[in-house]
């Protein structure tokens, strides 16, 4: 196993490598750990999610076979990611109020409820948007605007 010293950051990933094998991490705020494991030499991986900030904890989803193919691995590896982060908090996580600067991709949908919008970024972390009235009125007239000229 890698230790903790995760040497490399990769887009947004932990990066640990060891005799032909990349190991990447994504700590989602949630307490789930996505993985992906790349066997170098072999050129096969895998995805798995667990339960613990180290990756250490129980397995929650782990690839059944292995992908030939970084770029499915990859896909695969953010489906994980957008599923996990939408994931309730496990053991001991706790909610922590967003940066005032935040650039990372939504997660799953986006929860509305009398003038606030509530989003899930792909890290598990969750934002919430306060809207005035006026910006409620305005963002529903967008929306069926939108509607018409989609339909």
């Amino acid at each position: 196993m890698v230790d903790d010293a995760w040497p490399e950051m990769v887009d947004g990933w932990e990066l640990a490598r060891s005799q032909g094998r990349e190991t990447y991490r994504k700590r989602l705020a949630n307490n789930v750990t996505v993985l992906v494991i790349w066997e170098t030499v072999a050129g096969v991986g895998r995805v798995k999610a667990r339960v613990g900030s180290a990756g250490l904890g129980r397995e929650l989803t782990c690839s059944r076979a292995d992908f030939r193919d970084r770029e499915a691995l990859w896909s695969a590896a953010w489906c994980v990611v957008e599923m996990a982060a939408n994931l309730p908090l496990f053991e001991g996580a706790v909610e922590s109020s967003a940066d005032s600067l935040v650039r990372e991709r939504v997660a799953g949908c986006v929860e509305v409820d009398a003038g606030a919008l509530t989003f899930t970024l792909v890290s598990g972390q969750k934002v919430t948007v306060l809207l005035a009235d006026e910006q409620v009125a305005d963002l529903s007239r967008a929306l069926q605007v939108a509607g018409r000229v989609g339909a």
